[in-house]
């Protein structure tokens, strides 16, 4: 897991390492990335890479986090759920370094884990107007939490064709499903 402090200068470092990855990204598979490559591409020590990260993979996990994040402090200023979910998907996509590194790797969970590190926060957007219990208001949140990795392992794989409204659209749509496919 990463480790990155919430001071100005870890914060730098981690996001200059972060666009170190994602140059290196650009020239190869993430398999084939090492820290040597990202502290060379981001001009950070290697001692700073382990200071702030134990692998590769905590740097996409970090950026999942500052993805969260940057939506989230927007999340006040959207009127309805519903747009949140939409602005959710359309922040993400334009992730795209990050939404191939993850998604060739089968890690679309580091998504899953950014929003769940959060889960108050969508809990308080999604699950305020439902009348649950707090267990069901727990499994809504992770079902809800758990649609956006899918979505997007499926976007990747389809060639990243459906624009983010087509994504909501169909996410919406297949919510509605399960419902009528779980029906006895």
């Amino acid at each position: 897991m990463h480790h990155v402090p919430n001071d100005k200068r870890a914060l730098r470092s981690a996001d200059l390492i972060w666009e170190g990855l994602e140059g290196c990204l650009e020239e190869k598979e993430l398999g084939r990335v090492r820290i040597a490559d990202i502290s060379e591409r981001s001009h950070v020590s290697r001692a700073t890479f382990y200071r702030l990260f134990d692998s590769v993979e905590d740097v996409l996990a970090y950026r999942c986090d500052r993805v969260f994040e940057a939506v989230a402090s927007e999340a006040g200023s959207i009127p309805s759920s519903a747009q949140l979910f939409l602005f959710f998907i359309e922040r993400w996509l334009e992730e795209r370094a990050l939404l191939r590194a993850i998604a060739e790797n089968n890690m679309t969970g580091l998504i899953y884990d950014a929003h769940m590190r959060n889960k108050d926060l969508v809990r308080r957007v999604y699950v305020k107007d439902v009348r649950v219990t707090d267990v069901e208001a727990d499994y809504l949140v992770s079902i809800l939490t758990s649609i956006l990795p899918a979505a997007i392992r499926v976007w990747y794989e389809h060639g990243q064709r459906e624009s983010p409204e087509e994504v909501y659209r169909i996410g919406r749509k297949c919510a509605g499903l399960i419902a009528i496919a779980l029906n006895e």
